[in-house]
């Protein structure tokens, strides 16, 4: 109950920061709020389909092929999602070329078929953008750096939580927590 739950306002936010962050980058050229906008539709939809397979009311047996089946494409949307919230923040440091994000998480998603990388690879690159978060606050400290910082450092730490099997409510509500950060700064923007 309570991860489906998790799960409905984790759509609700994913979504509304997508369709909030797609005005923004439909009006702005800003590879940045485009990188962004592009994350929270891969976690939007990674979400839905978790969502989806979780509340199926199958039998034991179907729903587990499903599962197997649609597990890869949740493994891949995750972490798409995440490297192109990494992405947000080093874009000056690249080319306009998604294509090594994808590579990188195709990777990872055949790897997952034979270990459970995950986790560690979500809180690898959760710390990696939390550095740079970091950095980036201290260069030019704006209202949006410092909500960005705070969201990305509390899914670090709900990833940390999930690696070391924590209770899963508390990584739940640090992501929902940071989520509603993402959209607060979101909607701050836009006005």
């Amino acid at each position: 109950m309570i991860t489906t739950l998790f799960q409905i306002l984790a759509i609700i936010l994913t979504t509304s920061i997508y369709i909030k962050t797609r005005k923004i980058s439909t009006l702005s050229s800003h590879q940045g709020i485009n990188l962004i906008n592009s994350a929270f539709l891969f976690f939007s939809l990674a979400y839905i389909t978790t969502f989806l397979i979780q509340t199926a009311s199958l039998n034991i047996a179907r729903q587990s092929i499903l599962q197997a089946l649609t597990s890869p494409i949740q493994t891949y949307l995750f972490t798409i999602a995440a490297l192109y919230l990494a992405a947000s923040l080093f874009w000056k440091n690249q080319k306009k070329e998604t294509s090594p994000l994808h590579i990188i998480a195709l990777l990872v998603t055949v790897l997952s078929n034979f270990t459970s990388i995950l986790t560690l690879t979500l809180t690898t690159i959760y710390a990696i953008t939390t550095i740079q978060a970091y950095t980036n606050y201290q260069k030019k400290k704006t209202p949006f750096s410092q909500i960005y910082l705070i969201a990305i450092a509390l899914l670090l730490i709900s990833q940390i939580l999930t690696l070391i099997n924590f209770a899963p409510i508390t990584p739940q509500s640090m992501t929902i927590t940071a989520f509603s950060i993402f959209l607060y700064g979101t909607l701050k923007i836009i006005k």
